[in-house]
């Protein structure tokens, strides 16, 4: 079994608005992210953090949980996101919308211990953690970050090579929206 927990706490700060609200393809930017992870999981979170309520209209499908702590960072959800799964873990910003159903599947059929996807030797999203270093990382002190708690146990990392540059790709700033935009027209062509 395996609990997708999709991270939606964010302040979008450099986007200066709700950055999962933005519209792509006339759905809002969260809904494509839920809709690339769900055929891969048995289980499907939703980590809420400021836009709480702006986002769970939206979230009707799926288990969501308010992080109380959203102010501390993307790890506090993190932390809440896995507080009561009992499975493995495959962890996913809300930004990131692109990723290939190959990726995911290379990931999940990787056997490792921690999953991390790599392109062109860079590291990227999502992470996949089996239940035991679940457990460990419940135990990470809500300062810590995903890159420490990987550092840490980096004998146990199994990073798999995938051809999906969107693994990289996420949405910060209104110019990341226009370049994702771009990028979607660029694949509908391909097509």
């Amino acid at each position: 079994m395996v609990t997708g927990v999709i991270l939606a706490g964010g302040c979008s700060t450099r986007a200066q608005t709700n950055k999962l609200l933005l519209e792509v393809e006339g759905r809002p930017l969260i809904l494509h992210v839920i809709d690339s992870i769900k055929p891969f999981v048995d289980r499907l979170v939703v980590v809420t953090g400021k836009y709480d309520q702006e986002l769970r209209p939206y979230l009707k499908d799926v288990e969501v949980i308010y992080n109380n702590n959203y102010e501390l960072g993307m790890f506090s959800s993190v932390l809440v996101g896995i507080k009561n799964v009992d499975s493995d873990v495959l962890i996913l910003p809300g930004d990131m919308m692109n990723i290939s159903s190959n990726t995911f599947k290379s990931i999940l059929t990787s056997k490792g211990v921690i999953t991390i996807p790599t392109y062109k030797g860079q590291n990227g999203h999502p992470l996949f953690l089996n239940k035991d270093m679940r457990e460990l990382l419940k135990k990470e002190d809500i300062n810590s970050n995903l890159k420490a708690f990987v550092k840490r146990n980096i004998e146990l990392v199994n990073y798999v090579e995938v051809n999906d540059p969107f693994i990289k790709f996420d949405v910060d700033t209104m110019q990341d929206y226009k370049t994702l935009l771009e990028r979607r027209k660029e694949l509908s062509y391909e097509s």
